[in-house]
């Protein structure tokens, strides 16, 4: 059967459950029906193709490259209520669950979904691998891929940081605004492609350091706070405090900063005040929550209570889950983070690092999390397959950490591959023979993401 005709058996099988229930209750034996049909048709493009896309073009329905211009009667109705709540386009992918995909019709049923909701909504209901596609992504003519736009993501996290570094150095109160867009914004990737986003925590620029910190901080607390299924106001909030945890050491001389070499005592008494200089930046500034404050005052705490400043212990909430998230994805990202005064470790070098931790500086909890969230080979990694090619991990399936996707950018001669291009690899443990240090093979891994 022709991509096609399977498209339209979906049309037809999804039109059939929105008409069925309008006769009958979603757990009527007629609508059970109705929903194994379309579960069924729809796993069979899913399997073959991986991702499907539906939307509009010029109130024109669409499927995959398939137009619906002759008329087709179940075509011309999804096609309405898609206009009717301005929604532009819906992308399945591999993974879905056939719970998810039931209560997506029932909210797509009952008008719940719109265009300005839809993503929202969606993670609400906590349905993975179903998300709003934009017109750009589909048959209009867009090539904006999944990966560009968490890039288009990041960088935008990097330019808030820098607006807020820029308005605090020129004395003025920072604004939080676009700083809460940005968060929206990668909590908005998250949701559609976490891995692809977390691979760019590995964009380590020595020069930028202390933005490439901040947004790889949040990037890599947030993906903790969606496994541990925060709810949304709560993952906002994970999100700015971490972004900004680093904000007091914009009060602190330059110089200690950026010293290459061991700080003097003195030196480090002045690092130590960092975390309430932060905070009181942050107290200063516009719809920063209280528990964003605890996060930029606690995060040099420790999970023992052994850290500084010693008198944030009393004056912060005795819910210390975002401040502890946010300790051990400060930690992550310094391990990981090439310094004028240490190598860089690889991702799985790191973890095992900070097991050792656990317990003492890091919440054993989340470290554990974590650890489980990379898998064996975390997203990021420089690798060497069985076969001696050599790529980075830029993405995973969130449902099965065994399927990566793997960017080759040296053959099994050990010589550079001109045009990378990207391997869906699956039994990953099986076929990875082992991590590579990116410095010893004088690879710059941003240049890969």
């Amino acid at each position: 059967m022709n991509h096609s005709s399977r498209y339209t058996l979906f049309l037809q099988a999804f039109n059939g459950v929105l008409n069925g229930l309008k006769l009958y209750p979603p757990q009527h034996p007629a609508c059970l029906k109705l929903y194994q049909s379309l579960w069924d048709i729809l796993q069979d493009v899913l399997v073959e193709e991986r991702t499907m896309t539906l939307g509009l073009v010029d109130d024109t329905l669409f499927i995959g490259d398939h137009l619906y211009t002759d008329g087709n009667a179940a075509a011309n109705h999804i096609a309405a209520r898609l206009s009717h709540f301005n929604i532009e386009g819906i992308e399945f992918s591999i993974g879905l669950q056939q719970q998810h995909l039931n209560e997506f019709v029932d909210l797509f049923n009952t008008g719940k979904l719109q265009g300005n909701n839809f993503n929202d909504i969606i993670f609400q209901a906590n349905i993975i691998h179903i998300r709003q596609a934009q017109r750009d992504n589909s048959a209009s003519g867009g090539n904006d891929s999944g990966a560009s736009a968490c890039r288009k993501a990041y960088d935008g996290a990097i330019s808030a940081v820098q607006n807020l570094t820029e308005e605090i150095l020129n004395g003025q109160i920072p604004q939080s605004d676009k700083v809460i867009t940005s968060v929206d914004n990668m909590i908005q990737q998250m949701i559609k492609t976490p891995y692809a986003l977390l691979a760019l925590n590995m964009i380590k620029d020595y020069d930028d350091y202390t933005y490439g910190h901040s947004v790889n901080v949040s990037v890599i607390a947030l993906t903790i706070g969606r496994v541990c299924q925060l709810d949304s106001e709560s993952l906002s909030i994970l999100g700015i405090g971490s972004l900004l945890h680093d904000l007091g050491k914009l009060k602190i001389d330059p110089k200690i900063i950026k010293k290459a070499g061991q700080l003097s005592c003195a030196e480090y008494e002045q690092i130590k005040n960092h975390p309430e200089l932060g905070a009181q930046i942050a107290r200063e500034m516009d719809n920063i929550d209280p528990r964003a404050i605890d996060i930029i005052l606690g995060h040099h705490l420790h999970f023992d209570r052994s850290g500084y400043p010693r008198n944030a212990i009393t004056s912060m909430s005795s819910d210390t889950t975002l401040t502890d998230i946010t300790t051990i994805a400060d930690t992550y990202d310094a391990i990981t983070t090439l310094r004028a005064y240490r190598r860089p470790s690889t991702p799985r070098r790191a973890i095992a690092i900070m097991k050792r931790l656990a317990g003492v500086q890091l919440n054993p909890k989340f470290v554990h999390l974590l650890e489980q969230t990379l898998g064996s080979f975390p997203v990021g990694s420089l690798v060497r397959l069985i076969n001696n090619e050599i790529g980075l991990i830029v993405d995973m399936d969130a449902l099965n950490l065994e399927n990566s996707t793997i960017r080759i950018i040296k053959d099994d001669k050990g010589r550079n591959i001109d045009n990378p291009y990207d391997l869906q690899l699956t039994n990953s443990s099986l076929n990875i023979a082992g991590e590579v240090d990116p410095l010893s093979h004088d690879i710059d891994l941003k240049t890969l993401l």
